[in-house]
């Protein structure tokens, strides 16, 4: 134990910013879940820890910033696909109604009769 902690302590890119707390009683648990431990509340989050075996160990190295920029980002990228999506789908969708065929193309009547 002594030979891998100073290994870690070594090796800056070994120290990740997160941390796994266990407590002898649920009550301390969910107390310390509820609860904001910094006045800044970026720099202390507390919630339910996964399964182990959830834990996608090289995300945790990741800063809360730089998660809310990615957040912020695919949120917006979500919402311009969808936008720019429907416009399209909804031109085409009122071309094949018969009537806004023949609304968009009179020369069509005859077919469309």
């Amino acid at each position: 134990i002594i030979t891998e902690r100073q290994r870690i302590l070594m090796d800056a890119k070994a120290i990740m910013p997160v941390a796994f707390v266990s407590f002898d009683s649920r009550w301390g648990a969910a107390v310390c879940a509820q609860t904001q431990q910094s006045k800044n509340p970026t720099i202390w989050l507390t919630g339910w820890a996964p399964e182990p075996r959830d834990v996608y160990w090289q995300n945790l190295a990741i800063p809360f910033v730089s998660l809310s920029i990615r957040k912020l980002v695919i949120g917006v990228s979500v919402f311009a696909l969808i936008f720019f999506y429907m416009i399209p789908i909804a031109f085409v969708q009122s071309l094949a109604n018969l009537d806004g065929l023949e609304k968009v193309a009179p020369f069509l009547r005859p077919v469309i009769e």
